[in-house]
């Protein structure tokens, strides 16, 4: 979108096609139940270099937050974790 890019994983593991990617924003899944789990998330988020990570697949049948803010206390001071508001 007029040179923004973003990256939506759906359900999914690291993968090695995630390297190189570059995006600006990175939905990456952080429950670990049939998708990465955060600590996965974050070895991702470091491969694919985005700007923003928005952690997701957590909290309505799998996962909590805790594994939302696992992922943003491990990239804290190299990439921005947005957690976003559950509706």
């Amino acid at each position: 979108m007029d040179g923004f890019t973003l990256y939506h994983t759906g359900d999914s593991d690291l993968i090695p096609e995630m390297e190189g990617l570059r995006p600006d924003v990175a939905f990456l899944p952080v429950s670990g139940t049939y998708v990465m789990d955060a600590s996965m998330a974050a070895e991702a988020a470091l491969k694919i270099q985005p700007k923003v990570v928005i952690p997701m697949h957590y909290g309505s049948f799998i996962g909590s937050t805790s594994d939302a803010n696992r992922l943003k206390e491990a990239l804290k001071g190299r990439i921005e974790v947005v957690i976003l508001k559950k509706e």
